[in-house]
């Protein structure tokens, strides 16, 4: 019972990566709360990359989780590059998005 509970690592940004999953699939209409979800964890995320010092507890597990991944791994930086809301996420960004997030677990499909 316990192997077909899903594991902490495939739930990882699992909001975040729902709205990259819809937006490469071709759903461009999100739900506003993921869309504000996706713009929080990303402006959080991107705000304690350049700077650890920043945590606070309005950060949420999910931009802490990102701003990791942003540190670590350049390909995901360079696909986020000039993302600045959910908005300026077209399929192409999106896909790129997902290659580059976290690598062990990145597949959209």
């Amino acid at each position: 019972m316990l192997a077909a509970m899903p594991s902490e690592n495939s739930r990882r940004l699992e909001l975040f990566r729902l709205a990259l999953l819809l937006i490469n699939r071709g759903n461009r209409d999100l739900p506003a709360p993921l869309s504000l979800h996706f713009d929080a964890v990303l402006h959080q995320a991107r705000k304690l990359s350049d700077d650890p010092d920043a945590i606070s507890p309005d950060v949420t597990p999910q931009a802490v989780q990102l701003a990791n991944d942003l540190r670590v791994y350049e390909g995901l930086r360079d696909a986020l590059a000039g993302v600045n809301s959910i908005g300026d996420v077209n399929s192409a960004v999106a896909h790129k998005v997902l290659q580059n997030l976290e690598p062990k677990l990145a597949s959209a499909d």
